[in-house]
């Protein structure tokens, strides 16, 4: 999977609020549910610092991440 890196730096510029909006958006059209809580500071940073890396490990482990909050964690 290839990221287009300027429209990637362009999700990572939003507000947690925003950006948790278009992950859920994208999980949703997968069929994967996550709650319309936004996570804490900490976590969206964790997803932000993952997808901000471009590199395969690191976006799993920013999906590993989302998947956390799928789960209730």
């Amino acid at each position: 999977m290839r990221f287009d890196p300027e429209a990637l730096k362009a999700l990572l510029a939003l507000d947690d609020t925003a950006l948790w909006a278009k992950i859920r958006s994208v999980a949703a059209a997968s069929g994967i549910c996550l709650a319309e809580t936004v996570p804490c500071p900490a976590d969206m940073a964790r997803i932000r610092a993952a997808f901000g890396g471009y590199g395969q490990s690191d976006v799993a482990a920013a999906l590993d991440t989302i998947a956390r909050f799928r789960q209730g964690k």
